[in-house]
């Protein structure tokens, strides 16, 4: 019987490295540190992801808690260290305006389309309607020291954020909107909103999410680069590493005061989506686009309305 125990033991998957821990909770007051401003009635709750062995603060989070049997919406999310970038942080400033303008611009009776966690938060902080209302699994950076335990972490997540068994019913179209040409794509965002003003609104690592979402039909791909102060230093270094993987199509994003992010695409045929030509990437021209309008930008958030089809 020992022995057995110890065979099952040897089978059984190694934990995950790391988990969350909650450290403080309250309303928007209560997190005067955080660069947004929801509403008084919306629950926050800040976490800790640490160290599962050492203790050691990997990344500091806040979600919105919308009730009892809801998901957490994940509001803001900050790699502690760069050995172990566990998700891509945002920018609350950027949601911040982006929140702002959409609570005094879109219609109450009209629909936002964007990926899933951006809709989650706009919906928090807004009220606005959405189509996407559940977390579904997100881009995770799994360091190669953590692969072995991929599966627990994965376990973690699903149970962390509440992810659904079925894996998201319905965001597939958008997915497959957002990698068709710009004319198919706009007519298939038309028909998800189902006849109904809408505006949709992407930012860059949206395209990044894509690519891991529809690896076959969608490539891009991501660099951090450090700031050395010297803005044209910063641009010869990106072009200089560009020109060596052979890559022309860039966008390049501020992450913080110490970072640059650059995405690149990988061909041609992603050049021609719908998501890329929403984004300013290469020859970036959003006016030229008949069935989408450019209504702001709000730092790496671009927000269009979707024009209804053209009778034939």
């Amino acid at each position: 019987m020992l022995v057995d125990w110890a065979g099952c033991d040897l089978l059984m998957p190694k934990p995950a490295p790391y988990r969350y821990e909650l450290i403080a909770e309250g309303n928007i007051t209560a997190f005067p540190d955080l660069a947004l401003r929801a509403p008084a009635k919306l629950a926050i709750r800040k976490f800790a992801v640490r160290h599962s062995d050492s203790g050691a603060d990997l990344a500091e989070l806040h979600v919105a808690d919308l009730g009892e049997g809801a998901a957490p919406v994940l509001l803001d999310w900050q790699n502690a260290t760069g050995a172990v970038p566990l998700a891509l942080a945002g920018r609350p400033q950027d949601l911040d305006l982006l929140a702002e303008a959409v609570a005094e611009h879109v219609p109450d009776d009209a629909l936002l389309l964007a990926w899933w966690d951006t809709s989650r938060q706009l919906a928090a902080l807004t009220g606005v309607a959405i189509l996407y209302d559940e977390n579904l699994p997100r881009p995770l950076i799994v360091p190669p020291e953590w692969i072995d335990r991929r599966k627990s972490i994965e376990s973690l997540e699903r149970v962390f954020w509440r992810l659904p068994e079925d894996g998201g019913v319905g965001f597939g179209r958008f997915l497959d909107a957002m990698a068709a040409t710009p004319a198919e794509g706009a007519r298939a965002l038309a028909e998800i909103a189902g006849g109904r003003r809408a505006f949709i609104t992407v930012q860059l690592a949206d395209a990044y999410k894509l690519a891991l979402a529809r690896p076959q039909i969608f490539g891009v791909g991501y660099r951090d680069f450090s700031r050395t102060g010297d803005i044209h230093s910063d641009i010869r270094q990106v072009k200089d590493w560009l020109a060596k993987q052979g890559f022309s199509i860039y966008a390049v994003e501020l992450i913080n005061v110490a970072r640059n992010r650059v995405y690149y695409l990988a061909d041609e045929k992603t050049a021609d989506s719908l998501l890329a030509g929403l984004l300013p990437f290469g020859e970036f021209e959003p006016l030229e686009l008949e069935e989408l309008k450019l209504v702001a930008n709000y730092g790496s958030y671009w927000v269009y309305e979707i024009m209804p089809p053209i009778a034939q």
